[in-house]
């Protein structure tokens, strides 16, 4: 979306992330970009990104964006140091969004996108202990906003709890994005109650990414 604007990846860049559904739309402020990426790979794709460049259908680069992919997955690395850090497992599905987009971008006159996906490979165990229950939808104004419990089931406390949750059609194709997030420290057995910014169209279903910061 939109329909007949190509989206590929970047030649010489081929790994083991695919992207498998885009939207590209027009925003309060400027063009707005929804990814959803799947790990086609056979080992987790660790601290994923992905960047993105515009073309124009005279073959100009009109922009380049760049960010964070979201899986919601936790990893430990493996070496004894306990440091944590988000990857996306094999056959799992990671997303992006991009709300920072120059509002000058006129996607009509857009030949096609190129994208890479940056990541590390490195020796990690999963941690299944960052949970999110209880997630509704409650109208706020002209939108809706997700509301639920994150719960930290590490025996260490972590900080800086953040919730991206993305409503997606039938397909799984991404319509917008809604976050929360807090400067708070969370105690091992502890929660944390969010309540995010709102989204205009729900779609079918959502995707609910957490991260949280835990120390070393």
């Amino acid at each position: 979306m939109p329909e007949g604007l190509s989206n590929t990846e970047l030649d010489g860049q081929e790994g083991g992330l695919t992207l498998v559904a885009f939207t590209l739309a027009q925003g309060a402020t400027g063009p707005e970009l929804y990814a959803a990426v799947r790990n086609d790979g056979e080992t987790p794709a660790c601290d994923p990104g992905m960047i993105v460049h515009f073309i124009d259908k005279a073959e100009q680069l009109v922009t380049t964006w760049g960010g964070g992919l979201r899986s919601g997955q936790l990893y430990q690395l493996s070496d004894g140091s306990g440091v944590i850090i988000p990857c996306v497992a094999p056959g799992e599905i990671a997303m992006a969004a991009s709300t920072d987009l120059p509002g000058d971008i006129a996607i009509e006159e857009l030949g096609y996108l190129k994208h890479e996906f940056p990541a590390f490979t490195v020796d990690v165990v999963p941690l299944d202990a960052i949970t999110v229950s209880g997630v509704e939808t409650v109208r706020r104004g002209a939108g809706s906003a997700y509301t639920g419990t994150l719960e930290n089931g590490l025996d260490v406390a972590v900080s800086d709890p953040e919730i991206t949750v993305f409503p997606v059609n039938r397909v799984g194709r991404p319509l917008g994005v809604a976050t929360s997030s807090a400067a708070a420290d969370i105690p091992p057995g502890g929660t944390w109650t969010f309540e995010t910014t709102t989204v205009d169209d729900l779609g079918v279903d959502h995707v609910v990414c957490p991260t949280v910061s835990a120390p070393p």
